[in-house]
């Protein structure tokens, strides 16, 4: 148990060093050390995510990592413009898939594994509709970060991808709650600090 707590951990540091490591890199132009670091954390996250049972998600980090090397054998620059494109992607995947017919939608499994009563038919129109917003924001992000790396420079695409988009998903998550506590203003809400920890109280328990 320890174990895996520290591995968490590592997974945690190492995601949170990504931007502002891989930002110096690419400045530098120390690009093939740049996708070694993306591999690597793929890796680790694949690995944490099999020993959690997603065997999928962990199948699909393996060949975005395989795809990130061979990339990297071929052309070195071009493996620094792979994640801030394909991950996005992945993600609206994710959630997407969920919002076909007979599926939960992603941002509802989440509002009810966070709540101790079953959602009313409001919340879980709403949470489908935030899981719609998702989706578009990530297929969002993906194309700025082709359009960005064709018309800037290396360090402004950088600077974008590497710390304005965090920057963005951070206000998204912000608008969404207060648009939240104005949709379902009848309800019950937790303020945004605790909102924050019931998400990672989520994540702990996966």
């Amino acid at each position: 148990m320890l174990k895996k707590q520290y591995w968490k951990l590592l997974v945690l540091l190492a995601s949170i060093s990504y931007p502002f490591l891989v930002h110096y890199l690419v400045v530098t132009e120390q690009y093939l050390f740049a996708g070694v670091y993306v591999i690597a954390l793929l890796l680790m996250i694949a690995l944490q995510n099999f020993l959690q049972n997603y065997k999928w998600l962990a199948i699909g980090l393996l060949l975005l990592s395989l795809l990130i090397g061979a990339v990297l054998i071929y052309k070195t620059q071009l493996v620094v413009f792979l994640p801030p494109v394909l991950i996005p992607l992945a993600l609206a995947y994710v959630f997407g898939k969920t919002l076909m017919s007979g599926q939960t939608a992603f941002i509802t499994s989440i509002a009810q594994k966070i709540r101790t009563t079953p959602l009313v038919e409001k919340e879980k129109k709403y949470t489908r509709f935030v899981t719609y917003m998702w989706v578009l924001f990530f297929l969002f992000l993906s194309i700025e970060s082709m359009l960005v790396a064709f018309f800037y420079d290396m360090e402004t695409w950088s600077y974008i991808t590497n710390f304005l988009n965090y920057i963005l998903v951070v206000l998204f998550v912000m608008f969404e709650y207060l648009l939240r506590r104005m949709v379902l203003q009848n309800l019950e809400h937790p303020g945004f600090i605790s909102f924050i920890k019931q998400l990672i109280n989520v994540q702990r328990s996966r």
